[in-house]
C-alpha cells in the first residue's frame, strides 16, 4: 500500500508541477473576460452569448485574420452588440469586411490630404495618387486591424495579448490605449455609440495588462509620425508628453479648433516652465481650462 500511495502522490505532483503556468494564464484571461462582460452588462450594453470556437475559426478563415488572445477570450465570454460594437454573430460577411477595410481606407485618405509622412517611406512623391499608391504597397504586409468599437482597432499581429488599441478616423490616427485591458478600463460606451473617458470607478487591470505600447509593424511608426505632425511641438518624451497628448486630444475631441488648442497647450508649457523660473511670468494668466486639463480634470467644449 505504501508503494501505491507513493506512486499516486508522485504522479499527482508531477501533473501539478508540469502545467501551473498555462493553467494560471488561462484562468487570468477567463476571469478578466468574465468581469469585463459583467461590467458591460451592468452599464447597459447589450451582450449576446459568447462565440463558439467554431464561430471564431469561421470568422478568422473568412477574413484571413487571427484574433489576438485577449480579444478572443472576451468574445468567447460574450459579444457586445450595443451601438458602436461590431456584431460578430449577426453581421453579414460583407458588413464585417467593410469594417475591416475601413481603417486602411481612412488611413490612405489621410495620406492623400498630406497630413503626415513617415521618413522610412522615402521621399514623398509630388503627385498625390503616387504617394497613396506607395503607401498602399507598403501597407500590404501590415497587420490587419480588428474593429473593437467604432473607430477603435487592435492589431492582429503579433498574435499575443497586449497589442495596443489605435484610433483611426478621417481626421487623425493615434494610439488610444496600451492594450485592450486599458481601453476597457478607461473608456465609457454611451447608448448613442460615442466614446468618452470613464469618470466613475474603473475595472481593475489584470496582472498581464500592458504598461507601455508594444511596437506594431507599420502602424506604430505611422501613429508616431501623425502624432509629431499634429502635436510634436511639445515632444519632450516621458510622462509629461503623455499628459499633454491626452489634454490635446481631449480638447480636439471636444470641438476646439487646432489653433485654439495650440495656444492653450503652449500656455500650459509656459506655466510649467515658469514654475522653474525659465520664462517670464508676465506671460500669464494661464487659462483655467488648460490647467484643469494638465492636472487631470477633463473639461471639453461642445462642438460648435
Amino acid at each position: 500500500m505504501a508503494s501505491i500511495t507513493t506512486t499516486v502522490t508522485t504522479t499527482t505532483t508531477a501533473t501539478t508541477t508540469n502545467r501551473p503556468a498555462a493553467r494560471l494564464v488561462c484562468f487570468s484571461f477567463a476571469a478578466y473576460a468574465r468581469t469585463l462582460i459583467d461590467r458591460l452588462k451592468s452599464a447597459g450594453v447589450p451582450v449576446l452569448k459568447g462565440l463558439t470556437e467554431h464561430e471564431l475559426s469561421s470568422l478568422e478563415s473568412a477574413h484571413s485574420i487571427s484574433f489576438p488572445p485577449d480579444l478572443r477570450s472576451i468574445l468567447q465570454e460574450g459579444v457586445p452588440i450595443g451601438s458602436g460594437f461590431p456584431d460578430w454573430r449577426s453581421s453579414s460577411l460583407q458588413q464585417l469586411q467593410i469594417q475591416f477595410s475601413l481603417p486602411q481606407l481612412t488611413f490612405f485618405k489621410l495620406i492623400s490630404k498630406n497630413y503626415f509622412w513617415c521618413a522610412s517611406w522615402g521621399e514623398r512623391p509630388e503627385i498625390v495618387a503616387e504617394a497613396v499608391a506607395l503607401v498602399e504597397r507598403l501597407a500590404e504586409d501590415a497587420p490587419a486591424l480588428v474593429p473593437v468599437y467604432r473607430n477603435c482597432y487592435v492589431a492582429t499581429r503579433p498574435s499575443m495579448a497586449g497589442n495596443p488599441v489605435f484610433y483611426v478616423n478621417g481626421r487623425d490616427i493615434r494610439l488610444l490605449s496600451f492594450d485592450l485591458a486599458g481601453f476597457f478600463r478607461d473608456m465609457e460606451f454611451t447608448e448613442k455609440g460615442t466614446l468618452r473617458q470613464r469618470a466613475g470607478p474603473k475595472i481593475d487591470s489584470p496582472p498581464w495588462a500592458a504598461t507601455a505600447p508594444r511596437k506594431i509593424d507599420f502602424w506604430s511608426e505611422a501613429v508616431e509620425a501623425a502624432r509629431l505632425a499634429m502635436c510634436g511641438w511639445w515632444d519632450g518624451g516621458g510622462k509629461l508628453t503623455l499628459v499633454l497628448d491626452e489634454a490635446f486630444w481631449t480638447l480636439i475631441d471636444g470641438g476646439w479648433r487646432l489653433d485654439e488648442v495650440r495656444e492653450m497647450m503652449m500656455m500650459m508649457e509656459d506655466h510649467e516652465a515658469g514654475k522653474k523660473g525659465n520664462v517670464d511670468r508676465d506671460r500669464s494668466p494661464v487659462s483655467s481650462l488648460s490647467m484643469k486639463l494638465f492636472h487631470g480634470q477633463r473639461t471639453a467644449k461642445g462642438p460648435a
